[in-house]
């Protein structure tokens, strides 16, 4: 069997390693100065977790490395996290039976146009990926829907992802067409949390149901995250049912698209 390549996060482990030594601090020493858990350093150390930024950034600080440790794993492990994430989360989602998907501020990606992907990523200038290439791989995401046996989907969005301009008003109107064409669709269900709903916290994520297994994908600006623990699994479904309930019914949503869709057009 081939020697398993070694990744920019296992680079980053052993940068951590090396630097927990030259503090004279064992594992457990420095997570009980960050006030995280051993296994959590390990793991860290072993490249088998992904930090945040604000946790690498803690490491500077409490091993006095000036900033080392948080440049290193910006210029290269945030490069290789998004491939390796899209290729894990693109696996999921193609065995996955149902995909549950909400956004609060843009179309969902599943749902949108290659005008819209380009116009959404030309403004995130957090990552370092070429965007014709992220452009690429959100596109072959969306072959899901086309497969023989797509799986049920539920999209639930936030009516301001509707209003909010992006890339031109013709561009919404082609969007928006495009979101009612695939709303017509049996396994497709698109449902709008209108404008003037009590004030609610959630982040942009999708649950996959995968033979009764549930993975939940959140995504942010800098990388992706792929949760499968049971207890952030289980809150991120309770978050679901709740923005579930205050969304409109499906042909209410599709008459609020259609609103929109008119608004842009004039």
């Amino acid at each position: 069997m081939a020697p398993k390549r070694e990744t920019a996060l296992d680079a980053w482990g052993k940068e951590l390693a090396y630097a927990c030594e030259a503090a004279g601090l064992t594992g457990k020493r420095f997570a009980e100065a960050l006030h995280v858990a051993p296994s959590t350093v390990s793991q860290w150390i072993n490249g088998r977790r992904t930090p945040h930024l604000d946790d690498v950034k803690r490491c500077d600080e409490a091993l006095h490395t000036n900033g080392y440790l948080a440049r290193y794993f910006e210029k290269w492990v945030t490069r290789e996290i998004p491939s390796e994430w899209a290729d894990r989360w693109r696996q999921a989602e193609a065995q996955a039976n149902l995909l549950q998907s909400y956004d609060p501020s843009v179309i969902p990606g599943l749902l949108q146009t290659p005008d819209y992907i380009r116009a959404v990523l030309r403004h995130n200038r957090h990552s370092s990926m070429d965007i014709d290439e992220r452009v690429r791989r959100r596109l072959e995401r969306q072959a899901v829907l086309d497969d023989g046996n797509p799986p049920m989907c539920i999209f639930v969005i936030d009516e301001y992802a509707l209003r909010r301009l992006v890339g031109g008003a013709q561009l919404m109107v082609d969007q928006l067409a495009r979101m009612l064409d695939l709303a017509t669709r049996d396994n497709i269900v698109v449902k709008i949390v209108p404008m003037g709903t009590d004030y609610y916290v959630a982040p942009s994520f999708m649950i996959a149901r995968l033979d009764g297994v549930d993975l939940v994908n959140l995504e942010d600006a800098l990388i992706g995250r792929i949760l499968e623990e049971r207890s952030a699994v289980v809150e991120i479904a309770k978050i679901w049912e709740d923005i579930r309930e205050v969304a409109l019914p499906p042909n209410d949503s599709i008459q609020l698209i259609e609103k929109a869709m008119s608004q842009w057009e004039t």
